[in-house]
């Protein structure tokens, strides 16, 4: 009996110590996670709320979030935005979103149905990191990725990694000679961001849908296997983005078109004033940083059975809006000539009109010194003339 009645009586007295503890820590921990959040944005920025709720489980509820810079580079908006405690010293908070709109300059990215875990990967220094999943990611530029896996490293740290696995990704956009669409299936993607930006992403299955550029053409698909893509974002001289791409077994609606296609080249925000631009100003396509105006150390190589294609060159002025003169210099070479341009030409990819050009020019060239290639030309452009080994082409 005295140990039932001790037992009453803690029960009674915890009840009384933890009754207002419980229903002070769901008035005050809203306000308080706030707080803390509020802490650590960068000076200027705007942490806009519109109500708080706690919950039963002494978690809190956010809606109406606005999260904006004090420069405007980037923009969140959250509906609803609920955190929970977990008892896990490994895995202390649980947050889900419903739906949230991230906007960083011209470009718009919407969430849906995000769930997160928050990891302590170490009580001594306190290293966060998010693990979640994603149902769905939509772009303003009718991009989609779904089924995503993410992890993100690095919350409370300068240098921080991502790492996303996806089902697809899906990208149409609309360009000046008419739509182009992308999908990559079963996706990878690896990436840390301190002062600059790299990316690497593999991809089994890629498709670049051509079709519908220019005259419509449905042969003008490429398939492709094992793509990699490789692309950094940094500052020296100017800032710059090199990108790599390689991938293997092109197809096309009418056969194999080749063994394997990389490619590899430098874009350039060639403007007098991204010396002084972060990197946050260059993502969101800031008006004092100018724009990405140049692409230069273009190097392309193609294979096709025996036959094999390098395209090489700079191009100066050649980005859209880049509201100066373009000008190009390059060069290509070819290996079974008649063989390899023959594949491109008739799938599409190559206009026919200029594939024949080019043919006519290669094959009437002396064989290029390399053993590697039979003929080679060179391809210039100033403004709107276009000059094939040295002499005017229209």
């Amino acid at each position: 009996m005295r140990i039932i009645r001790f037992s009453l009586y803690f029960t009674l007295v915890l009840a009384l110590l933890l009754g207002p503890l419980y229903g002070a820590g769901r008035i005050i921990l809203p306000d308080w996670i706030k707080a803390q959040i509020a802490a650590k944005l960068p000076s200027g920025s705007k942490l806009l709320i519109g109500e708080m709720f706690s919950t039963s489980k002494m978690g809190v509820l956010y809606k109406n979030i606005v999260l904006e810079l004090a420069d405007r580079s980037l923009i969140i908006n959250v509906d609803e935005l609920l955190i929970e405690p977990n008892l896990s010293i490994s895995q202390p908070a649980k947050i889900s979103i419903v739906k949230g709109l991230i906007k960083s300059g011209e470009t718009e990215i919407f969430v849906k149905d995000l769930n997160a875990a928050i990891l302590l990967e170490s009580i001594k220094n306190s290293e966060l990191s998010l693990f979640g999943q994603i149902n769905k990611i939509e772009g303003k530029e009718r991009a989609l990725v779904s089924n995503i896996e993410f992890l993100y490293q690095g919350l409370t740290s300068m240098e921080k990694s991502l790492n996303v696995n996806a089902e697809e990704l899906s990208i149409n956009l609309i360009v000046p000679e008419g739509p182009v669409s992308l999908h990559f299936s079963t996706i990878g993607l690896e990436g840390t961001f301190t002062d600059s930006v790299s990316l690497s992403m593999r991809s089994k299955g890629s498709t670049l849908d051509l079709s519908f550029l220019g005259g419509e053409n449905p042969n003008r698909i490429l398939n492709g296997e094992s793509l990699l893509i490789e692309a950094e974002l940094v500052q020296r001289e100017h800032w710059s983005l090199p990108i790599k791409v390689s991938t293997k077994g092109l197809t096309s609606p009418l056969g194999h078109l080749g063994s394997s296609l990389t490619l590899q080249a430098r874009g350039v925000w060639n403007h007098a004033q991204t010396e002084d631009c972060r990197l946050s100003e260059i993502i969101s396509s800031h008006e004092k940083c100018g724009r990405m105006t140049d692409v230069v150390d273009v190097d392309l190589k193609f294979k096709s059975g025996n036959g094999s294609l390098s395209f090489s060159g700079h191009g100066y002025c050649v980005t859209p809006n880049a509201r100066c003169p373009q000008s190009i210099q390059s060069f290509i070479k070819t290996k079974d000539t008649a063989e390899v341009l023959s594949k491109v030409i008739i799938s599409g990819i190559l206009n026919p009109i200029v594939g024949g050009i080019i043919l006519g020019a290669l094959l009437s060239t002396p064989n290029a010194e390399s053993l590697d290639y039979d003929h080679q030309a060179s391809i210039k452009v100033e403004g709107n003339r276009i000059y094939l080994n040295g002499k005017p082409l229209i």
